[in-house]
């Protein structure tokens, strides 16, 4: 084994991701398994069976486009941590229908097991922080006495030059233009992916 750490479920904080040469039952969420001959897993989540059995969901590192589901039998050098209490299941259980988009089991804290479900679900369903929206580009021309041609500028970079001001102003526009037409490709291409 690459490390020799005492397994911990940590619920609702981080801690440093660890890299396995197998799968174990000692891997948490957000460790890496990088076994011989298979692709490099990541877990995403985990879960302890009253038998022993640990259930690990893990995805590749260089693909998201399939998970697997691994059932894996107690080990003989395990130190499994005791049982998970009620609040820890069900904050898994959030935590994982949040992470599958789905629609919340819970929407008032009645019970240990509800309180756990909608901690672990609202904490991986937090609204994004807005962005604020991106300045317009500016273009600007210059002078350049020396070698008596006009410069066009695009904030901060010189973008080309002509040799008089209106072939200037028609580089810098048709620049500008161009970069809001790639910009609005780029987002019509990611809205059609997300989908």
């Amino acid at each position: 084994m690459l490390t020799q750490a005492q397994p911990t479920i940590q619920v609702g904080s981080e801690s440093t991701p660890k890299i396995w040469d197998r799968a174990t039952t000692k891997a948490n969420i957000g460790d890496t398994i990088h076994a011989p001959f298979t692709p490099v897993m990541e877990v995403i989540n985990k879960d302890i069976y009253t038998d022993g059995r640990v259930w690990l969901k893990v995805k590749p590192t260089n693909a998201s486009c399939y998970t697997e589901e691994w059932i894996l039998e107690k080990e003989e050098d395990d130190l499994l941590p005791p049982p998970q209490t009620e609040f820890e299941q069900a904050f898994n259980h959030g935590r994982l229908d949040a992470t599958e988009k789905s629609i919340p089991l819970y929407t008032n804290a009645t019970c240990e097991y509800s309180k756990g479900y909608m901690e672990g679900y609202n904490a991986f369903t937090k609204p994004p922080i807005p962005t604020p929206p991106p300045k317009p580009r500016t273009w600007s021309v210059t002078y350049n006495s020396t070698w008596q041609w006009y410069v066009v500028w695009v904030g901060d970079r010189a973008i080309g030059r002509a040799f008089d001001s209106e072939e200037a102003e028609r580089i810098g526009q048709k620049h500008i233009a161009g970069e809001k037409f790639w910009q609005e490709h780029r987002e019509r291409v990611l809205a059609s992916y997300a989908d």
